[in-house]
């Protein structure tokens, strides 16, 4: 991974992890952005934590303590096979903007928001969300044109 999509997905997931939801979402493509609003955003991480405490048996809504995100993902993944049907969720299509293209496609990015030490051993999972991004360049710098929970 590149030190600017590294950069990029600190700084997102450090946004997130503040519950800082304005920023972002100012780090949404232009076309992302304009579809979604903050309160938005703020559900599409607080819904997933509740799914994952919800799994575990937590019924109030908590939020991730680590201080920074977990980063991983490919090079391999581009626009074109982001659109294709996948073939174990009976051909479902992800949902992906005609302004992501395979031009300006950078990364498929993973980050996880993860527990402190304190909320693994209190709770017994180690992370509250998986986010999967399609990191682009726009003429704004970096941002995300798509994203989704989980890679799939």
């Amino acid at each position: 991974m590149d030190d600017d999509i590294r950069d990029f997905g600190m700084r997102i997931g450090q946004r997130a992890l503040a519950r800082d939801w304005d920023g972002v979402r100012a780090l949404l493509a232009p076309w992302l952005r304009r579809a979604t609003s903050s309160d938005d955003v703020r559900r599409f991480f607080e819904d997933e934590y509740r799914l994952t405490l919800e799994a575990n048996g937590i019924g109030d809504l908590r939020y991730p303590e680590h201080a920074e995100p977990e980063l991983g993902g490919n090079q391999f993944t581009n626009a074109t096979s982001l659109r294709e049907p996948i073939s174990f969720k009976n051909g479902y299509v992800r949902p992906v903007a005609d302004e992501l293209t395979d031009g300006n496609f950078r990364y498929w990015l993973k980050m996880q928001l993860m527990c402190s030490d304190e909320q693994m051993d209190e709770f017994g999972f180690d992370f509250f969300a998986e986010v999967w991004m399609a990191v682009v360049a726009t003429d704004e710098g970096l941002r995300v044109g798509y994203w989704s929970r989980g890679a799939y």
